[in-house]
């Protein structure tokens, strides 16, 4: 593993969070931001960025650990070792991702984009995604103005790019 300091690419997008260490001989487990949740092991190389510093991991093997994920990463055989990934994010360049497909859209490229509702009306800036067990969820800022959006067929009208704007159903007093 070679560690680097410095600021995380722009092209990066995270695709979960390390967790908590499994077992003794180094194995971690992840929140996985994929779907579904063990395609986060399909990417060999991952970037884990924490406390402002990242280093290139490789994957060696992966499992299902209850309702989790567990990884066993190149060079990390311990559970102290495991235990100083923990909070870790996982990230890969954005070249690694397959194409969305027609209505699909990684919700890494909606960052930064103007929310509006259906009547046109201004909600904020997706900010942020929250992953929440059900569903995750849009976060849209606008001055001092949160709002939380539902990532859901009914909630999310249209994404357009190109224009740099989402859709959503939800009125401006939500």
């Amino acid at each position: 593993m070679t560690a680097r300091s410095g600021p995380e690419s722009p092209r990066a997008v995270v695709l979960g969070r390390v967790g908590a260490p499994h077992g003794v001989r180094g194995w971690v487990k992840v929140g996985s931001y994929t779907e579904p949740a063990a395609g986060i092991a399909d990417y060999p190389q991952w970037t884990l960025v924490h406390a402002g510093q990242s280093r290139q991991v490789r994957v060696l093997e992966s499992k299902r650990a209850g309702q989790n994920l567990a990884v066993r990463l190149e060079g990390i055989d311990t559970m102290d070792a495991a235990r100083l990934l923990n909070g870790a994010e996982i990230q890969v360049d954005r070249s690694e991702l397959p194409e969305a497909g027609p209505h699909e859209h990684y919700l890494h490229d909606m960052l930064g984009l103007v929310a509006v509702n259906r009547d046109g009306i201004v909600l904020g800036r997706v900010d942020e995604f929250l992953e929440l067990p059900a569903h995750p969820v849009m976060v849209l800022r606008d001055g001092k103005v949160e709002r939380l959006v539902p990532v859901v067929p009914a909630r999310l009208v249209a994404v357009d790019l190109q224009a740099g704007r989402v859709t959503v159903d939800w009125h401006p007093d939500d």
